[in-house]
């Protein structure tokens, strides 16, 4: 299994649920840094890191940037 291929995937599954969204639909990396964000902040960056599968802490920290974005929540 690529990554290629897990995100096609997910845009496959993901475009079946008929859920709209304002602007673009998120991507399957959209949701795993999102994830990486929530866990760090409820159970710390090393869970979060063995979560993802990063060898490194410096890849994960790239999925914990929210690149200044803010989600709401509703």
């Amino acid at each position: 299994m690529t990554v290629a291929r897990i995100s096609t995937e997910f845009t496959r599954f993901r475009d079946k649920t008929k859920l709209t969204w304002e602007g673009s639909p998120p991507s399957f990396h959209e949701i795993r840094s999102l994830s990486a964000r929530l866990y760090t902040e409820k159970m710390g960056s090393n869970f979060a890191q063995k979560l993802l599968g990063h060898k490194s802490a410096e890849m994960t920290a790239k999925y914990q940037d929210d690149r200044s974005n803010s989600w709401i929540e509703i």
